[in-house]
């Protein structure tokens, strides 16, 4: 019976030291739940808990439950949130080198965009670097966040001439801002969760992303005319805050770098399915697609040169570099 007794606390020491060794971190996210990138997510975390033993537990919270991109970064500078899955444009308003990925058609295609991204020149260097960290943030990896293109409630846009004085939703960021007023738009900075409604009421005109985001929105049924200029390649990023890094030992971090790194190219692989899925299923809800000419989407380039130019003089090495990998 002794013996018994032993045994039993024996495992019941075990079962709280495991306990208290467990590390849960939050992941914050505004997609939904079964969005491509929020599976990559999804993956991240088992990845973490197999590669660390359970040590680390990964719970991620998508829809929003904890705020919208901004106000999730500015929860991760303070240590509110650990990690966070955000995009590229409203990371830049804390990071503007991260403008330099988002300047209009600055990419030939997809393979010259992960060129890019995974290059040590501009990708990692943006993802690790001081600004970063003096923001109490690090970059772990990037997501595919496929080309952004334009879609409207009523009109047909072929030119810029056609998108003239039309109120066109963006993320809240300068840049974006600019690129649609440099097109002869009227450019309206909202919140994600605000778009449907607005798009089905008149507010706004229209509004730009990727399709598999503009189909997870239902966008479909309040915006079914879509302009595929490609205006940019975006990109999502998995960032974790610094302070969470540094309770971290290096071991942890170095498994959960892999984790990311291990989610990324799965991400890439979903998403090039997802996006021709998307489209497919656009076609089958009855959407219009307009392909541009390439006269057209010159028209679009040509718009944004002064654009690129001006604001881009602060980007001007990353630009090049990106130039150079063509």
């Amino acid at each position: 019976m002794k013996k018994l007794v032993t045994l039993i606390l024996a495992v019941a020491m075990l079962f709280c030291a495991s306990a208290l060794a467990e590390t849960t971190l939050r992941l914050a996210s505004n997609h939904t739940e079964d969005f491509v990138t929020s599976l990559a997510c999804i993956r991240f975390a088992d990845l973490v808990k197999e590669k660390t033993d359970g040590e680390i537990v990964v719970e991620c919270y998508f829809n929003a439950v904890l705020g919208e991109e901004k106000a999730t970064i500015e929860q991760a500078q303070f240590g509110g949130i650990d990690l966070v899955r955000v995009n590229i444009s409203p990371l830049a308003e804390f990071v503007p080198e991260y403008n330099s990925i988002l300047f209009p058609y600055i990419f030939a295609n997809r393979e010259h965009y992960w060129k890019v991204m995974d290059s040590d020149e501009v990708g990692k260097a943006l993802l690790q670097s001081q600004k970063m960290l003096d923001n109490n943030l690090y970059g772990l990896c990037f997501y595919d966040n496929g080309t952004r293109n334009f879609f409207f409630s009523k009109n047909e846009v072929h030119t810029p001439a056609d998108l003239k004085g039309l109120a066109v939703r963006v993320q809240e960021s300068a840049l974006m801002l600019g690129m649609v007023r440099a097109m002869g738009g009227n450019p309206t900075a909202m919140a994600a969760s605000e778009l449907y409604s607005a798009l089905q009421t008149g507010v706004i005109d229209g509004a730009e992303n990727n399709l598999p985001w503009y189909l997870s929105m239902s966008l479909n049924e309040v915006a079914p005319i879509i302009t595929m200029d490609e205006h940019n390649r975006s990109a999502d990023l998995l960032v974790i805050a610094k302070s969470t890094m540094d309770r971290l030992t290096p071991e942890q971090m170095a498994a959960i770098q892999e984790a990311a790194d291990e989610s990324s190219l799965y991400q890439r692989e979903l998403w090039a399915e997802s996006e021709q899925k998307a489209r497919e299923q656009c076609l089958d809800a009855g959407c219009t697609i307009i392909d541009l000419t390439p006269e057209e989407r010159q028209q679009f380039m040509d718009a944004v040169v002064e654009l690129n130019a001006t604001e881009g003089a602060p980007y001007k090495d990353i630009l090049d570099k990106i130039a150079a990998m063509q």
